[in-house]
């Protein structure tokens, strides 16, 4: 996602929220000042900013709707647990702003290095320090993380999420044509996460695709840990290939080890259901008026939807 001017966010100016955000966080001594333009990301809004020496991220939930429990909570813990092993971006400071919404948000600090474009970018030395980090984040056992007992337990809490959305019943003609292009495979694909059984409870970042991979100069650092859960790491390795739209990287040479391609590619049919049901939901959500103005436009609209239509092709041919 590309970065976007920013006019408004939650029904505030960028220098309303300099103001609440410094009402509403202690770890700032000085003013705090944040740039007119979002990072890239699809589920939340994140803006770049400095306070006194501090160079941070400021993370806005892409939801609208209100919240009862902190939704970075989880976030923070994990980060916090991960930054101590040096893969993760440090929390600083999580809360709400004392406006109307009570606006949640989570500062982290900025992680300053390389961050592709594609995979097909990434160097050999740049894959295995990847790896590197991959297995330092598998060896880990927090016990603040969710836990999926199977690729069908995976599929099918996902899945109901799309089932069971408050907009489902008035869906867009559109968006109830591509639900149920994948509801005709869904039963095979259910068939298919069956059949692989149970996971190791090891760790899976579950969130893996380029822009949340920064590359420095002795080590990688992984963003937004939301997704981090009980699974299996070959999980990462499967969607890191197949989230993209650009078929040149679902077989990139060299990415895999003879050892990893049978247990990578078991997972790429969960990987794309996952991704599908994901931007089903996010459609659903954009037509219900539940998602950030910023991050429902049409373009962005346009982009999901010709998303799902290629994954929708892809899971076909991975099902075959």
């Amino acid at each position: 996602m590309t970065k976007r001017q920013l006019a408004r966010v939650h029904g505030h100016t960028i220098a309303e929220i300099e103001h609440l955000l410094q009402d509403a966080c202690d770890v700032f001594d000085g003013a705090v000042s944040l740039e007119c333009e979002a990072l890239g990301g699809w589920s939340s809004i994140n803006i770049r900013g400095q306070s006194a020496g501090i160079d941070f991220v400021l993370k806005l939930s892409g939801s609208i709707t209100s919240h009862d429990t902190s939704p970075y909570k989880h976030l923070y813990d994990v980060s916090l647990f991960f930054n101590k092993l040096g893969i993760a971006a440090l929390p600083l400071s999580m809360g709400r702003f004392s406006n109307e919404m009570e606006t949640p948000f989570i500062v982290m600090e900025y992680i300053d290095g390389v961050v592709h474009e594609s995979l097909t970018e990434f160097t050999l030395q740049e894959i295995t320090s990847l790896k590197e980090c991959l297995q330092i984040l598998s060896q880990q056992k927090p016990p603040i993380l969710n836990r999926y007992k199977s690729p069908s337990d995976h599929i099918t809490r996902v899945h109901a999420l799309v089932e069971n959305h408050e907009g489902f019943s008035d869906r867009s003609q559109e968006v109830a044509v591509l639900n149920d292009m994948f509801n005709e495979i869904y039963p095979e694909v259910l068939s298919y996460t069956d059949s692989l059984g149970g996971w190791s409870p090891t760790i899976m970042h579950g969130d893996l695709w380029v822009p949340n991979i920064v590359l420095q100069t002795d080590k990688v650092v992984l963003l937004d840990f939301e997704a981090c859960a009980y699974g299996t790491p070959f999980y990462d390795l499967a969607y890191l290939l197949e989230t993209p739209v650009s078929t040149s990287e679902y077989e990139l040479p060299g990415f895999l080890s003879p050892d990893d391609e049978d247990a990578v590619d078991s997972l790429r049919p969960l990987v794309v259901a996952y991704l599908v049901n994901w931007s089903l939901e996010r459609l659903l959500s954009m037509e219900s008026g539940l998602i950030e103005p910023n991050l429902s436009t049409i373009e962005s609209r346009s982009a999901i939807i010709g998303y799902v239509h290629s994954k929708i092709s892809r899971l076909k041919t991975l099902l075959v």
